[in-house]
């Protein structure tokens, strides 16, 4: 057992320390100090001085600053409501009625039919509740099951649309229903992916039978180039398939395996395309780009990482290239905070921010005392507004149920930049004033 003054003492020297510890010279970034420190170990306690520290305190002091500016119902419509929660999760939060308004959760909001910009996202369609596919809402089909899934919300979480009660689960029946050969099944991938059981088998609206294997399978068939981000969303999902196999102990197998191969070239591929500064390739993954659009830097970069942070292995995720990649999307962030960014690019870049320090900091915090655990180091002053204001709580992991591009060439397709927001039936009004009494959200 322990000596408790001794460790009492090495706290108290380790705070001291923090409290001493030299600020960077004028000029000097986190980049150049990760040349010479060895990979990120999987679990230890972090130099005050080390690089990883002053990565991990610039990361979250920028998460932290963010998360103070929400969005709101007036000026935000859903598709930019749901960006924010890719961002922060089950605590995302928005500001009703306008910038002043009351903060309330920002899934319990868009799940009881509240509306962003005057309409809701939620509806009735046929008997069964649906998310809106259209301008201003889901870019996608399956979009928001697939953002509720990232941000781990339970299936019994409860909806509401037109004075009927539904769950998550009722939604998941809808997504499955709609599940077609020739559409875009990147968003169901991944929400079923994480919500079904990996052997789940059922039939759509057709009648036809489907599973995850037939998804995985479809979306293997389908180019990345083209696709919507330039692809980064069909490999995400591609990529929660294989992820959630794995964390389930099963076996990666069939298409399973074909998709951990086809992930595997593309991220050797995407590697190859980085630039010096560790952004990536500005053209997505038709060719090396360095555009000094920093909008467009932001989009490319942020999209990419999200990917390659959630898709690598524990053991990649301390690569030069991949610390490189972080330290440049955190600087341009925290260096241009002032800005007023696209919500879409915006969201994305700081949920792979959000995902590094989950994967990487957090994991090897678990076991800390919380003394330890919270010793933050930034290189640089934090803002009255973050400092004084609240911090984004940690996320909580929800438990895991039981039960071929090449390295030289990517595909011939044009990339397109933005998500596909062509409206196929407009969604009812909605009364902004009308009470809601939104649930709490649950974690496991």
């Amino acid at each position: 057992m322990l000596d408790i003054n001794f460790s009492r003492r090495m706290m108290l020297g380790l705070l001291v320390c923090a409290l001493a510890r030299p600020q960077p010279a004028s000029g000097q970034t986190a980049a150049s100090l990760i040349d010479a420190a060895p990979p990120l170990p999987g679990a230890r306690v972090l130099s005050p001085e080390s690089p990883e520290n002053r990565l991990r305190g610039r990361i979250r002091t920028t998460l932290a600053y963010y998360y103070t500016k929400p969005v709101n119902n007036r000026d935000h419509n859903c598709w930019e409501v749901m960006h924010w929660i890719i961002a922060y999760g089950v605590e995302a939060e928005l500001l009703r009625g306008g910038p002043g308004g009351r903060p309330v959760n920002a899934i319990g909001w868009l799940c009881y039919s509240g509306a962003c910009r005057d309409r809701p996202l939620i509806s009735i369609e046929r008997g069964r509740i649906t998310a809106a596919k259209g301008p201003q809402v889901q870019g996608h089909h399956g979009q928001f099951l697939a953002i509720l899934a990232q941000s781990k919300v339970m299936t019994d979480y409860s909806m509401q649309s037109g004075g009927r009660a539904f769950t998550i689960a009722d939604l998941i029946e809808s997504e499955k229903l709609g599940c077609d050969v020739g559409m875009e099944l990147t968003f169901k991938l991944l929400a079923l992916s994480h919500y079904l059981d990996s052997d789940a088998t059922w039939l759509n609206d057709a009648g036809q039978e489907w599973s995850i294997p037939r998804l995985i399978r479809e979306e293997l068939q389908a180019p990345i180039r083209g696709a919507a981000c330039g692809g980064t969303h069909r490999l995400m999902g591609l990529s929660y398939a294989v992820r959630t196999r794995q964390k389930r102990d099963e076996p990666i197998d069939g298409e399973y395996l074909r998709a951990q191969r086809y992930l595997d070239d593309y991220h050797r591929y995407t590697f190859g395309l980085q630039n010096p500064d560790g952004s990536f390739s500005t053209e997505w993954f038709a060719r090396r780009g360095d555009r000094p659009d920093l909008d467009r830097r932001l989009q490319t970069t942020g999209h990419i990482l999200e990917w390659m942070v959630y898709s690598l292995p524990p053991e990649m995720l301390g690569d030069r290239r991949v610390v490189r990649a972080v330290d440049y999307l955190t600087t341009i962030l925290w260096q241009n905070r002032q800005k007023t960014w696209d919500i879409g690019p915006l969201g994305h870049g700081l949920h792979a921010l959000a995902l590094y320090d989950e994967r990487v900091f957090k994991e090897s915090e678990s076991s800390l005392p919380q003394e330890l655990a919270d010793d933050e180091t930034t290189g640089e002053p934090v803002p009255d507004d973050v400092s004084k204001g609240r911090r984004p709580p940690a996320k909580v992991a929800a438990k895991p149920r039981k039960s071929a591009a090449s390295a030289e060439a990517a595909p011939d397709d044009e990339a397109i930049d933005e998500e596909s927001e062509e409206s196929e039936e407009p969604a009812p009004d909605s009364d902004d004033d009308a009470p809601l009494l939104l649930p709490e959200l649950r974690l496991p």
